[in-house]
Order: structure tokens, then C-alpha cells, then sequence
């Protein structure tokens, strides 16, 4: 079931793009896709310029400490009567239209005054608050004066909420009222400003919100209607869209330092000391006034309260902001038409669709860092992008809560699969291998991943092979507790000294071990390598020997062959059963030189290719004589072989060490293979007679002895003229 890649490929591509579906119906995809928003008004945001024909009138901190103190005005919330003088300044100096977002629903002494400036100044609007309760079954008549604020309407009923019950202003301001507005506000379930409503509906009447009503002069609105997924307003000069969504606009938010730098907003406490000092006239320019009344002129002024101790905060995705900024932000985008389009969800919803199965395919199906992990990466951050550039550049909001839900999730999937299914593949290969590579070597292999075992690759390697002499006939007259556990234990030594060279071990042929170098991992030293591990596992056996004999177990000669060529290494086998191994003429070769080791009486012959390798490495020189030239049998080109000596200690006789001494033995067969047979004679018995008192094969030197008798016997009969020192073998 886990390696069926097309189950598992359908699973991952289907169940994402069902969770989605399922998260779009059930709403959780719109607010994850409202934080997404947030974030791209934070970070990538247009960047348009707020209208200058809408000017702000704060209640700010700095008012409320001013004014606090002063009889007309008092602690907040201000006296009603403290307003008159502002209206008249602000109207005296051309102002289109003037906009409470500060409500005046309770009965005050003060009402009369702010009813009579309501009066004499018509382009007051005052604000209403729109609520639906559940007690109230059938919504009251509004008076006339509050009906007679309603703006014609045609179209669909979902363009407002449904309202039970209208708060409009105290009786006498009502009285006498100019015009009114809503300034009612529904966040989002999270709190957040994200959109809000340009009509309110009542009784079948729609009443519009502070900023329609705010740019209403500026534009000639003389209607509204909704055609498509727009709110038509109906000027003088024709047609201006506004995008809905479900009847609601959304606010399309200036940058935090356009709003808070460039907005024309100004503290009335300005306006009042300008107030003050134009009517004492105690000013030569308008350069000494804390504010030029001439901004007034044709501007649409909106008062709302920003300082903290009013409470009128609202979330935005900026964080708190004051609610009266709000208001303005609306009628700015109105009349900059600064509107943020926006696409389907299932723009999202059908480019996870259509790049689910892309991804998991190049996942799971292909091979490399490219296909598994870049491509799905640069999918994901192309359409990332385009929503991005979309949004700062295009003022179009793409949908991708989806996309961004459903895509990772299906890419983690796939690669959580592909790496649980390649995991238990690298466990069973890295347990498969470690009976063939040192635990250093493996994790070579394993980290580098270098192993191109399936498909197998030709290259230079050195193999070895080494054998027990007579085992099977010495084991015959043994126990076979005392069998198993020599070899066993020999077995171990051995391995372990491959190991050690971070040879790879091949396997065991009976008493016998094959192992080569160079593969998995390349190696440049392999023939040293393999030198040493020969020297090693005839040192160790010595080591073994002085226990044996302690026990009184039977002493073992081995013999080591190696040879260096051009060898096919991988999995080789059946279904049913795959070996990492090499093979070639060049291992069979190898195979030939362990043989013939009991022909020359040594532990140990390498081939000339092994030798030169070992030159070419140049790594630390291994003194080696050479013993014959030779063609093994199935071979008609000879060889040279040698014989490795240890480079440090271990005497082979009195007078010279090993260096020297291959050095002479080499000198020998050159007089040899000159046919000067007098010469070689002299030297090899010179070897005889100088014995080693410590050799680890006690007795005459075997090779010496064979070579004098052949001298001797060419001597006597010499071999014919197309001679080249080499000697035939006829046996393995």
C-alpha cells in the first residue's frame, strides 16, 4: 500500500482540495482570508493619495485639556450651545458640508441654540444610529423631519441590513433639522473594519450613511441604484461605481502616514483660537492664525471626536483607529475612486485545483531538487506574487486563503510521503549495507547519497581476495564448536582491518573473503589501501597465532591476492536476491594471484597494475620485491608480481631493512631476466644465507630458493631466444 505512488497520489491531490471546499462552505476560508488582507494593506499597500476636498475636525486630546477648563464648553461631553460658534465660523468661511460623527439623541437645555444654527445654517447634517431589536415587532413611523432625509434607492433589498428602530436627535434639533446621516458601524465577527454599508434601510426608505451623505454635494448624488455587484450612484454628471459585496463597500485603507501626515485634519481648539483671534482682529496675516480659515472653502468638514477619553476607537488593520477616520476613509474613496476589486474565491479554489496535481506529480514521480522542491516552491511564490502585485498595483483583491491552505498542505504531504517511503528504503539499504561497509563509509554513502548501485558504473578499482590454507582438511580432524569458532573469529579480525581502509567487503566464499576499493565512495588511494589491509589482516592473523597456540588451536596460513583495473561494480542478481559486488576479467585476475601465492611459498602477491597504482598515488611507499614475471593460467600477456613488505620494523634480514632489501631482491631479477644467471644465483643465495631471525615464516625463503633452482635449470638448458623472463603457470 505505501509504495502504490498512484493511491497515495490521488489521496494527497483529492483530500486538500476537499478539506478547502469543505473550509469555504463552513466560512473558516473568509477569515483566514480577512487576515491575509490585513496583511497586504500593512505591507503592500497601494499607496494612493487621500482627497483633499474632505477636511476633519478633531476632538482631540489637546481639545478636551483647552477647552476643559472653560465655561462655554466644560468637562466632555461638551455643552451643545459650545458648538454654535464653531458651525458659524466654519460656515462663514465656505464649507460645502458639515457632518456631526457626534450624536445629540438626549434632551439638553442646550438644544435651542444648536436647533437655531441648524436653521440659519442648512449644510449642518446630524447623525442618526440605525438598530434592530428583537423585542420590537413592527418598526415605528419616523417624523417627517427624519423620513424627509432619505435618498431615492432602486434596486435589491441586500444592499442594507434590515433596522427595527431608528435614534435620531433630541426633539428641538430635530425641529428644525437640515439634514441627517448614519453613522451606524457593524466590525466584522473579528472586530476588524473591513466594510460597511452606504445605505440603511427602514421601513422600505434607505437613509445614507455620514460618508455618502459627506460627498453627496460634492458629486450632484441625486440617486442611488445597484446593477451587478455595484452601487450606482446617480449624479448630474452621469454614473460612479462603487463595488459591493453583498450590498457592503469595503474600505479601501490609505498608508498609516498618509492618513495620519497628509489628511487635512485639525484640532478645534486651532479653530477656535483662530475664531477668537480674527474677530479681536489681533492678527496682521493669515500666516499669524493657528489656521488658515480659507481651507474651508468648498470643503466637505466632517467633526468627530479622536481623543481616547471619547471611546470612539474602531479596529482596523493598522489597530485602533479613531471611528471617525472611518467615515472619512469612505468618502475619500468615493471621491478619489479608490475602490478595491475583488475576485472570486474560486480564482484560489481552481488554481489549487489545477497546481495540486502538478506538485504532488513532480514530488512524488520525479527525481532531484529542482522538480521536488523547487517547482511546487516557485508555483506557490508566482501566485503568491501575482495577488500581491495585483493588490499594490492594481487595486485587485485574489482570493488565496485557499490556495495557501490547500497548496502546502498538499506539497507537505506529498513530501511527508515521499520521505517515509524513501526512508524505509534508505533504512533496509543502510541495514543491507552495513554487512558490506565500514559504519564510516556508510554514512558517507548515506549522507552523499552517492551509490549508483541499481544501475550499476565501470571504473578503476582494486579488488582482493584471501583464502586459508588447507582449511577444509584441517577442519575435518577438528570440533565443530572449535571450527566455527576459529573462524569466526578470524573472520572478524579480518573484516575489521577492511574496515578499517574503508574497504567495501563483498563476501565470504567459505573460508575466503573478497573486498574491493573505490566503490561506493571514490577513492584515490585505493591500491594503498588495499596494500595495507593485506599487511594488516597478515599482522593480525600473527597476532592470533600467539593465542591460538596458547590454547592449543591450531595455527592458520592465509593467503592474500590483489589486483588493480578497470571493474563493473552495482546490484547484481536476481529479483529474489542482489548482491552489491564488482566484476570483470580484472577480478578474476585478482582471484589468480591469490592462488598462486602457494606456488611462490608467500602470504601475499599484488599485481603490477597494483603496484604502479600505488606509485601513482604517491601516498607513503610500501616497500614491495618483486617475485616473478607471470602469465596466470586463462591470461597469455604476463604479469609482474609482487610480494608487500612492511614499511616499518620487522627485519627481513641482518644487514638491511625491507626497502633495501626489495630493493636487491629486485636487482636479482633483473640479472635473472637478462639471462645472467651467475649473477642472480649469487644474489638470491646471498638472501639464503643471510636469514631473518625473525621471520614470521620460519625456513628458507621460498621465493629465492624457486628462483635459484630455475636459474640453475636455464643454466643448463637455456630457454629459447624469444624469451621475456616470464614464466607460464598451469595451475590456478
Amino acid at each position: 500500500m505505501l509504495k502504490n505512488k498512484k493511491v497515495w497520489f490521488a489521496i494527497l491531490t483529492v483530500v486538500p482540495i476537499a478539506l478547502v471546499l469543505i473550509l469555504h462552505a463552513a466560512g473558516a476560508l473568509a477569515r483566514v482570508e480577512n487576515r491575509l488582507t490585513d496583511f497586504r494593506y500593512i505591507y503592500f499597500n497601494p499607496g494612493h493619495s487621500f482627497s483633499e476636498e474632505i477636511l476633519l475636525l478633531e476632538i482631540d486630546e489637546q481639545s478636551l485639556q483647552k477647552l476643559g477648563q472653560d465655561p462655554i464648553y466644560g468637562r466632555w461631553p461638551w455643552k451643545r450651545n459650545a458648538y454654535v460658534p464653531l458651525l458659524e465660523f466654519v460656515a462663514q468661511f465656505g464649507a460645502q458640508k458639515i457632518l456631526f460623527d457626534v450624536t445629540f439623541f438626549e434632551e439638553s437645555p442646550e438644544d435651542e441654540a444648536l436647533a437655531a444654527v441648524g436653521e440659519a445654517i442648512p449644510i449642518i447634517s446630524h447623525a442618526l444610529n440605525f438598530r434592530n431589536e428583537e423585542l420590537i415587532e413592527t418598526p415605528a413611523v419616523l417624523p417627517d423631519a427624519v423620513r424627509a432625509q432619505a435618498i431615492p434607492y432602486e434596486g435589491p433589498e441586500n444592499v442594507s441590513l434590515g433596522y427595527n428602530k431608528v435614534i435620531y436627535p433630541a426633539r428641538e434639533i430635530l425641529a428644525t433639522l437640515p439634514a441627517a446621516h448614519s453613522v451606524t458601524f457593524h466590525p466584522d465577527p473579528d472586530g476588524v473594519a473591513r466594510r460597511s454599508r452606504h445605505l440603511f434601510r427602514y421601513r422600505d426608505e434607505y437613509y445614507p450613511s455620514l460618508s455618502l451623505a459627506a460627498v453627496a454635494p460634492l458629486i450632484g448624488l441625486q440617486s442611488v441604484s445597484y446593477k451587478g455587484q455595484n452601487l450606482i450612484l446617480n449624479t448630474a454628471e452621469g454614473e460612479r461605481k462603487v463595488p459591493v459585496e453583498d450590498g457592503a463597500v469595503r474600505f479601501h485603507y490609505y498608508p498609516e502616514s498618509e492618513l495620519y501626515n497628509n489628511m487635512k485634519r485639525y484640532s478645534i481648539t486651532s479653530l477656535i483660537e483662530t475664531k477668537i483671534a480674527i474677530d479681536k482682529g489681533e492678527f496682521e496675516s493669515l500666516e499669524d492664525l493657528k489656521f488658515n480659515p480659507l481651507e474651508l472653502q468648498g470643503k466637505t468638514v466632517i467633526i468627530g471626536a479622536t481623543a481616547a477619553a471619547t471611546h470612539d476607537v474602531k479596529t482596523t488593520p493598522y489597530g485602533s483607529m479613531p471611528g471617525v477616520f472611518l467615515h472619512a476613509i469612505l468618502a475619500s474613496n468615493i471621491l478619489q475612486n479608490h475602490f478595491l476589486q475583488v475576485m472570486s474565491p474560486w480564482f484560489a479554489l481552481v488554481a489549487l485545483i489545477l497546481l495540486v496535481p502538478v506538485a504532488n506529480y513532480l514530488v512524488i514521480y520525479t527525481h532531484g531538487l529542482a522538480g521536488r522542491v523547487i517547482f511546487p516552491a516557485l508555483m506557490l511564490l508566482v501566485i503568491a506574487a501575482i495577488s500581491i502585485v495585483a493588490f499594490q498595483f492594481f487595486d485587485t483583491l485574489i482570493p488565496m486563503a485557499g490556495f495557501l491552505i490547500g497548496f502546502p498542505l498538499a506539497f507537505s504531504g506529498s513530501v511527508a510521503y515521499l520521505s517515509f517511503t524513501e526512508g524505509l528504503e534508505k533504512r533496509k539499504f543502510k541495514s543491507a549495507m552495513s554487512k558490506y561497509l565500514s559504519p564510516a563509509v556508510l554514512e558517507d554513502v548515506m549522507k552523499r547519497g552517492q551509490l549508483q548501485a541499481e544501475i550499476g558504473e565501470r571504473k578503476n578499482m582494486t579488488v582482493m581476495f584471501t583464502d586459508i590454507r588447507s582449511f577444509t582438511t584441517m577442519a575435518e580432524g577438528m570440533d565443530p564448536a572449535t571450527v566455527v569458532h576459529i573462524l569466526n573469529e578470524y573472520l572478524d579480525r579480518m573484516v575489521h582491518v577492511v574496515f578499517d581502509e574503508e574497504g567495501t567487503l563483498d563476501k565470504y566464499i567459505g573460508d575466503a573473503i573478497m573486498a574491493f576499493w573505490n566503490a561506493p565512495l571514490n577513492q584515490p588511494d585505493h591500491a594503498t589501501r588495499a596494500v595495507r589491509t593485506g599487511l594488516g589482516m597478515l599482522h593480525e592473523l600473527h597476532i592470533l597465532h600467539q593465542r591460538w597456540a596458547q590454547e592449543g588451536a591450531p595455527l592458520l596460513r592465509m593467503g592474500v591476492g590483489i589486483h588493480t583495473g578497470e571493474m563493473i561494480v552495482g546490484n547484481i542478481g536476481s529479483n529474489q536476491r542482489l548482491d552489491y559486488t564488482v566484476i570483470g576479467d580484472n577480478v578474476n585476475l585478482g582471484s589468480r594471484l591469490e592462488g598462486i601465492t602457494k606456488t611462490y611459498g608467500v602470504d601475499m602477491l599484488i599485481s603490477e597494475a597494483t603496484y604502479k597504482a600505488m606509485v601513482a598515488e604517491e601516498s607513503e611507499t610500501l616497500p614491495c620485491r618483486l617475485i616473478d614475471l607471470v602469465a596466470v593460467k586463462g591470461k597469455s600477456i604476463p604479469i609482474a608480481v609482487y610480494e608487500p613488505l612492511p614499511a616499518e620494523g620487522g627485519q627481513r634480514v641482518k644487514s638491511m631493512n625491507n626497502s633495501v632489501y626489495a630493493a636487491k631482491f629486485n636487482e636479482a631479477f633483473d640479472h635473472y631476466r637478462n639471462r645472467r644467471w651467475d649473477e642472480a644465483i649469487a644474489l638470491y643465495e646471498s638472501f639464503l644465507a643471510d636469514a631473518s631471525e625473525d621471520l614470521p615464516r620460519p625456513g628458507p625463503d621460498h621465493p629465492s630458493t624457486l628462483m635459484i633452482e630455475r636459474c640453475k635449470q636455464y643454466k643448463a638448458s637455456p630457454p629459447p631466444d624469444n624469451w621475456d623472463g616470464s614464466f607460464v603457470m598451469t595451475a590456478k
